[in-house]
């Protein structure tokens, strides 16, 4: 079963690799972390070259961008119903 990290700790991880102070090996073997796992928290919050926005800002964005279509869809067709009678 995979290990669980919190959030927290993640983000604790990621600010020392950023500050410079610990590199994604070091961080691995002194928490006994697998090295690709780190690796992937450090490059997940890492912001894209074209856009400047990290992945999860990104998948937020996607999500919310979904649920205002289906929000619009929905007021389309109660208006349809509406402009009927």
């Amino acid at each position: 079963m995979p290990k669980r990290y919190t959030d927290e700790f993640k983000m604790n991880s990621v600010e020392l690799h950023k500050a410079g102070l610990k590199t994604p090996k070091q961080l691995s073997q002194e928490y006994g972390i697998g090295y690709s796992t780190v690796l992937k928290w450090c490059q997940d919050k890492k912001p894209a070259k074209s856009t400047g926005i990290t992945p999860d800002d990104y998948k937020a964005q996607a999500k919310k961008m979904k649920q205002l279509e289906e929000e619009n869809k929905i007021l389309k067709k109660a208006l349809s119903l509406l402009t009927r009678k």
